[in-house]
């Protein structure tokens, strides 16, 4: 079977072996959903449905359809083999670099076979040469200097402002308390790939 993942803004068709690792147990509690249900990982307050059959995952109960803290992260409550397809656009690298292993290996246990992961993430490569071409005028870094003017009063060299693809302060603090950050996690392409692969995915040819 094939599957197909998107994550740094490049397609990689992968296949599947379920039998390469020793199936996981799904949780005691698990939630009915619709028989092509489908995961959209923090998809955030301006994220229109398309269809009865999506279910947003966010730890935020006004958004979240299912909530899940992702740092007391246990495991999705889904059957395994239960879901058509998971969704997640710049939602990951919020997320503990304890906690991901777990979270990817969750998201491959409930996937049906033949079923699309889908992922986009920061390029933290790009913000990395900026940095190191002293790109003062690169779009994000204007962006972030302006937003730490604005919301900490801070002038942000230009090392703090590629430091925010790896670590920046969250803006939930409501939601996440006052010290919480937003970033916390980062993947080139190789390490993206290793990471899946340790899940359970079977790249193949990428």
């Amino acid at each position: 079977m094939k599957k197909k993942l998107k994550f740094l803004g490049i397609e990689c068709e992968v296949s599947i072996k379920k039998s390469q690792k020793p199936k996981k147990t799904a949780p005691v509690e698990t939630l009915a959903v619709a028989e092509n249900a489908k995961l959209n990982f923090g998809p955030g307050p301006n994220w229109t449905k398309p269809g009865a059959d999506w279910y947003s995952i966010d730890v935020d109960p006004q958004l979240g359809d299912v909530v899940v803290d992702f740092q007391q992260f246990e495991s999705l409550p889904f059957k395994s083999n239960s879901i058509q397809c998971v969704y997640g656009s710049h939602v990951f690298e919020h997320m503990s670099i304890f906690v991901t292993p777990l979270i990817f290996s969750e998201i491959y246990r409930v996937l049906k076979k033949g079923s699309i992961f889908r992922l986009i993430l920061p390029d933290a490569e790009k913000s990395i040469r900026e940095y190191l071409n002293g790109n003062k005028e690169f779009l994000l870094f204007k962006r972030r200097k302006e937003r730490a003017k604005k919301h900490y009063n801070r002038e942000y060299t230009l090392f703090e402002c590629m430091r925010e693809d790896f670590l920046s302060p969250s803006g939930q603090v409501d939601l996440l308390g006052k010290n919480a950050l937003a970033h916390q996690n980062a993947w080139d392409f190789k390490t993206i790939k290793s990471d899946l692969v340790t899940a359970g995915f079977d790249p193949g040819e990428c």
